[in-house]
């Protein structure tokens, strides 16, 4: 077998250098842990980036998707498949009674182009122009074209010129309470009620769809008050512009819920998928009504790979396994033991500037003084090495770069939790 040094030499060589990648190989994985080439373990707490919820390699999964690929393993778009029709229905049954129809892809990125795409069709249809669409500062919706513009983020369009600049995107600002200059909730909720000034004077007063992730995933883990989303969705409907909900980050029990929707009480109009659909297995895809579906004509859309049978045969297992293993209240009951204590250890510390989060969705951001709130960035990668050195691996990110991301696989164990609690404390006190 080939070593670690060996691998990571020969992807220099070979690979494109898109990524910045950690020095480990990992090589095989089982509910929580993966293991290196050279044998180490370490507990995921984020999960391919919030994407095996139901954990590594579950053997329920692994014998739908095994089972699948002796029968069949691709199809295409041209014809009908059991899997695909059947994950659908399923989508049907856990999304708001008025979201029927579904789309399948194989990522995020496509998933948020096509959720577009038809609102802009559909606005169309209307009688609009459908040339308007409202996204937010400090989100993330991939790294296509329209999706990196959708994306208020330009660390990630930094040098690919105009790329990244599809026409008749607006940014709202980012509900980000954290490090808003006004207090909520004496503010009123400004950002919210600045959707309607973008309405006016950002765009042509022809908006199709507004895009929003119900918790910001890459943005920071940024938890939006419930007032943000209820005056959000009154102003979309006011001005008839379409709510488009991105769960392909807080999806399929991340946040506590099945959907982060569910949370807030958000009904869309277009629900965007992928990451925790297909447990590891590659495939997105979005849902809407039939109303809204059936503006599409045969041949305004299409995916050679989308609505492969292998991946959907996992996905709609997943979505059967995460009930019957009462991961997503795992979810809600391992998330909220983390919070509680995480809040405990940062009143005396005072590096961490705010802990939030649902669910196995939590960030905590790092800051060198908590009335300055000046980023931590440094100290945030420090921390995420020793982690790693110790066995845990753990995200980072957010629009100051100075957040510590905790989204392990659902299954995690309170043992598994209270050694990453552990850990991360004497971190936070070794800063």
């Amino acid at each position: 077998m080939v070593n670690r040094d060996e691998i990571i030499k020969k992807e220099s060589k070979y690979m494109v250098p898109a990524y910045a990648r950690k020095p480990i190989v990992i090589y095989e994985g089982k509910d929580t842990v993966v293991r290196d080439l050279d044998g180490t373990e370490y507990i995921d707490c984020i999960s391919g980036i919030s994407v095996v919820n139901a954990g590594h390699s579950p053997e329920r999964l692994v014998k739908a998707g095994s089972e699948q690929l002796s029968k069949l393993i691709h199809c295409s778009g041209l014809y009908h498949n059991v899997p695909q029709t059947l994950l659908a229905e399923k989508l049907a049954d856990l999304t708001p009674s008025n979201l029927t129809k579904s789309f399948f892809c194989n990522s995020g990125a496509e998933a948020v182009e096509g959720g577009v795409k038809i609102a802009k069709k559909y606005s169309v249809t209307q009688g609009r122009t459908g040339a308007g669409v409202i996204a937010l500062e400090g989100s993330f919706h991939g790294r296509l074209s329209l999706s990196l513009t959708l994306t208020g983020q330009a660390k990630y369009k930094h040098g690919f010129g105009t790329f990244a600049n599809a026409p008749g995107v607006a940014h709202a600002p980012m509900p980000y309470c954290y490090r808003c200059p006004l207090e909520f909730p004496d503010c009123s909720t400004e950002c919210a009620r600045r959707v309607e000034d973008i309405v006016k004077y950002h765009t042509t007063g022809d908006v199709a769809a507004m895009i929003v992730e119900p918790i910001l995933g890459e943005g920071g883990l940024v938890v939006p008050p419930q007032e943000y989303h209820d005056l959000v969705l009154k102003i979309c409907k006011e001005h008839d512009i379409l709510y488009i909900a991105d769960e392909v980050q807080t999806g399929f029990g991340r946040t506590g819920k099945m959907l982060a929707i569910e949370e807030f009480g958000i009904k869309p109009d277009i629900i965007t998928m992928a990451k925790g659909l297909g447990a590891g297995m590659p495939i997105g895809g979005y849902i809407t009504t039939d109303e809204i579906a059936n503006c599409l004509e045969s041949g305004d859309h299409f995916s050679t790979f989308g609505g492969n049978p292998v991946s959907c045969a996992v996905a709609l297992e997943n979505l059967i396994y995460l009930d019957d293993a009462g991961l997503v209240k795992n979810s809600e009951k391992m998330g909220g033991m983390l919070m509680k204590q995480l809040k405990e250890i940062q009143q005396s510390n005072k590096y961490i500037g705010e802990v939030r989060g649902r669910g196995l969705m939590i960030g905590i951001e790092l800051v060198k003084n908590t009335g300055t709130k000046e980023p931590a960035v440094d100290e945030t990668q420090t921390v995420a090495k020793n982690l790693m050195k110790n066995g845990v691996l753990v995200g980072t990110g957010g629009v100051k770069k100075n957040v510590i991301r905790l989204q392990p696989p659902l299954c995690i164990t309170e043992e598994e939790s209270q050694k990453v609690l552990s850990l991360l404390e004497t971190e936070f006190k070794q800063l």
